[in-house]
């Protein structure tokens, strides 16, 4: 990463390709408030960052991160709307898992910030609180940069998959910067486990412990060779301590939810579930998993709350699906044949239905499926008669080409549940 800051005056030409080299960086600015994008943009153009683009919102931000990768981001932790900085932060990480190249720098007003982000699984790389003047940004900014360049060689193996080169590079730059220990010894570890030697992973994190018993990660990576190494109950057990240690350590709710899972502990799987959307409330993923494990559990209700919270999170998103909708209108049903109060039930029904019929009235597919859903429903609740009213309707639509048909046999079938036969 070139150090813009720091940039000397020997070499006029070395100066003109470094610019230039900045010029083609890719940018993102997240920003809600209008004046701070303006600073943001204005800040990184004055270092010669050209290729810049800005956003408002979280979740307009998340798809252009999905989209394509970027050298820097800034993002407001607090953006208003149903997704924040720290999951914008997640997303890149994941998204950029084999690129650890790219700056994240967090912007917040939030003091409390600067209480939690040393023990957050996916932690930025730097982070302002505002207000600030814009000399601690190029500060900031070109601390990260050192440390970025410093790291360079070790990211360059890790995308070559190289994970012997970038163990014996961490173990460089550890001799060499004594303050980046704990980053190499992450690394170390993160190179054994991905070699395939979890014993010895599992013996470099428990070394990492004696002498920092506090560090999250070491006993998460302790975790991971648990389960590679067939010992899930001692799995279990350090997952639920790294939760214990940080609460945000998110990977570590998702991993022991699986590990309850695969022992067939359905119940378990949904607490951790339930727990861990409590300190990530607007996951998708999660919200999408433990309405899926509730289900399984025939927990109506939970799957209810579980799949209304993702129809929220993805409504007039790329990643709204009419699947969502399916899966919402059969908890519904299911909650309706046995409760004997369903008037609220049946309003949420027909709201839900009519998104669904709005959402998906282009697709002949899911038009059908929408009414299909809409008669089990009645049937249910014994409402034959509007069941009926609801077919007639569906093989209008069907005649006219906007539904997908029956066969002779389903078609069949629904007549005589219907008593039309």
């Amino acid at each position: 990463m070139t150090d813009v800051i720091a940039l000397g005056v020997e070499n006029t030409n070395d100066i003109h390709q470094e610019l230039v080299d900045i010029s083609k960086k890719r940018v993102l600015i997240i920003e809600d408030i209008g004046e701070m994008r303006l600073m943001l943009k204005s800040l990184m153009t004055s270092m010669g960052y050209a290729n810049i683009d800005v956003e408002p919102s979280g979740q307009s931000a998340i798809k252009r991160i999905l989209e394509r990768p970027y050298d820097v981001v800034l993002s407001d932790y607090n953006l208003g709307g149903s997704i924040d900085g720290q999951q914008i932060l997640e997303t890149s990480r994941k998204n950029y898992s084999q690129d650890h190249s790219t700056i994240f720098i967090m912007i917040t007003a939030d003091t409390a910030y600067e209480s939690v982000v040393s023990v957050l699984e996916y932690q930025p790389d730097s982070y302002l609180v505002k207000p600030f003047p814009p000399a601690a940004f190029f500060r900031r900014f070109e601390r990260v940069q050192k440390q970025k360049k410093t790291f360079e060689g070790i990211n360059t193996a890790r995308k070559e998959n190289d994970f012997e080169k970038m163990e014996a590079q961490a173990k460089a730059v550890m001799v060499q910067y004594p303050h980046f220990a704990s980053q190499c010894l992450k690394i170390i570890g993160e190179s054994l486990y991905a070699r395939g030697r979890y014993k010895d992973a599992k013996s470099h994190y428990m070394l990492i412990i004696q002498k920092s018993k506090n560090l999250a990660w070491a006993h998460y990576g302790i975790a991971l060779c648990e389960l590679k190494l067939g010992t899930v109950a001692a799995a279990i057990k350090k997952l639920e301590h790294t939760i214990g240690l940080s609460r945000h350590f998110l990977s570590a709710y998702d991993l022991l939810a699986d590990a309850h899972e695969d022992l067939g502990n359905l119940e378990d799987a949904q607490a951790i579930m339930s727990s861990v959307l409590e300190v990530s409330p607007r996951s998708t993923e999660r919200a999408l998993r433990l309405a899926q494990i509730s289900m399984q559990l025939n927990d109506w209700p939970t799957a209810e709350q579980a799949y209304s919270k993702v129809i929220r999170l993805t409504r007039e998103t790329s990643h709204e699906k009419v699947e969502y909708y399916y899966e919402y209108l059969k908890c519904l049903t299911n909650m309706m044949t046995n409760n004997s109060d369903n008037s609220k039930l049946a309003d949420k029904f027909k709201r839900t239905l009519i998104r669904l019929r709005t959402f998906g009235k282009a697709n002949p597919a899911a038009v059908s499926n929408s009414f299909r859903i809409e008669i089990q429903q009645y049937l249910a609740r014994d409402h034959v008669g509007e069941a009926i009213k609801s077919w007639k309707q569906w093989n209008r639509l069907i005649q006219s080409g906007q539904a997908t048909p029956l066969s002779d046999a389903q078609k069949h079938t629904l007549k005589k549940r219907l008593g039309l036969l």
